[in-house]
């Protein structure tokens, strides 16, 4: 697949904007703070998940009453054009061949995109929130009906937490166990699908991503564990080899861990066991080394390398998986990487369908050797010859 081309209205810094783009490698240029992020997350709405960086008011240039994003997408046979609009304390709107769909979460049949920027070093060094969120949009991505298991997640999390905060203090609390005993039984329910989903996804992009971080990094090699105080690490190894999943042993642990934590649980009145307190573990070795938490040992480069590896092996999942190649968005991706690695990431990309790159570095053009160049000033995009 490939996005054809891709015009804008009021988006971000954009009056307006329109450029045609190479099935191939494309590359952005320009200063900082011109636009050209803004452009790579243009194309990464037309999947229908959202913004990767922020909300959608954010979206929508000063002044302006509405943000509109047109993109000519095109799928094996298929050529379509579709059309978003995003207004200021309302949802988004889609049309696909200028019928309206039900919700943006559609395009993700027809469009998927890989996003990597200055942010997604949080998949090393940040928060485990990050690194959930990269992981639930791989699966959803993989398998978009599993939206659904997310939305279940979520809404029972928050109806269970609700009843942890408002738990009677004094009086007869009886009825009070009661509900909570039927929220336990969804949560454990709900938990281990959204566990099991995430195990699955991770067993199945590991080994891309051992391939992708040894290429780039011209040597070494990356580990990535599911980290659960709830699941027995047995069980993880053993998924993440591939072992076929029982969702109700998942579900029996969790439901097992929920009784160990009432009173806990009620006293704190929050959940403090479950898929939201998750995380993945990054280590990280060079050639001749041992592996080493990549979060608080890696260099600069190497944790950057480790998160590149990891949105390269999503885009490998899921040409793998898809029989599709997706649309490859890459931002400000050169810099912090040394020579060797730049040069490595240049062969790579080349080669995989359509990828859109940014850079503000000055030999950027020459290194990557793109199909396509514009540059980006001021909310403004030329064509480079």
């Amino acid at each position: 697949m490939f996005v054809r081309k891709l015009a804008l209205e009021d988006f971000r810094n954009y009056e307006r904007a329109a450029l045609e783009l190479d099935p191939g490698l494309n590359l952005l240029i320009g200063r900082n703070a011109q636009g050209k992020t803004n452009l790579l997350e243009a194309l990464y709405l037309l999947s229908g998940l959202g913004s990767p960086r922020s909300s959608d008011s954010a979206l929508i240039r000063e002044g302006a009453d509405r943000a509109l994003v047109h993109g000519c997408v095109v799928r094996g046979s298929r050529t379509l054009e579709i059309d978003m609009e995003f207004r200021s304390g309302r949802g988004p709107r889609a049309l696909v061949n200028k019928t309206a769909v039900p919700g943006t979460r559609e395009l993700s049949e027809i469009t998927t995109c890989v996003f990597f920027g200055p942010d997604e070093l949080s998949l090393i060094k940040g928060s485990p929130e990050g690194r959930r969120r990269f992981l639930d949009d791989v699966i959803v991505k993989l398998r978009p009906a599993r939206f659904g298991i997310r939305r279940e997640w979520d809404r029972v999390l928050k109806q269970r937490n609700a009843l942890l905060r408002s738990w009677p203090r004094s009086g007869d609390p009886r009825t009070a166990v009661e509900t909570l005993e039927v929220w336990d039984e969804a949560f454990a329910r709900a938990g281990a699908a959204l566990a099991a989903a995430r195990l699955e996804g991770l067993g199945a992009l590991l080994p891309f991503c051992r391939k992708r971080y040894e290429a780039v990094a011209g040597g070494g090699r990356i580990e990535i564990g599911y980290v659960s105080s709830w699941l027995s690490e047995a069980l993880v190894l053993e998924s993440l080899d591939g072992a076929e999943l029982d969702p109700g042993e998942l579900q029996d642990a969790l439901a097992s861990r929920l009784r160990e934590l009432r009173s806990r649980e009620i006293e704190r009145g929050q959940s403090l066991i479950g898929p939201q307190r998750d995380d993945l573990a990054v280590r990280l070795a060079s050639p001749g080394e041992t592996v080493r938490d990549a979060r608080s040992f890696g260099s600069q480069g190497e944790q950057r390398t480790g998160a590149l590896a990891l949105k390269l092996a999503e885009f490998d999942l899921l040409s793998d998986a898809l029989d599709e190649t997706p649309i490859l968005l890459l931002d400000d991706v050169f810099s912090e990487l040394d020579p060797a690695r730049r040069a490595s990431l240049s062969d790579a990309v080349r080669d995989m369908g359509q990828a859109v790159l940014t850079s503000a570095e000055p030999g950027a053009k020459g290194s990557a050797t793109a199909n396509t160049v514009y540059e980006v000033v001021s909310g403004e995009v030329r064509r480079r010859d």
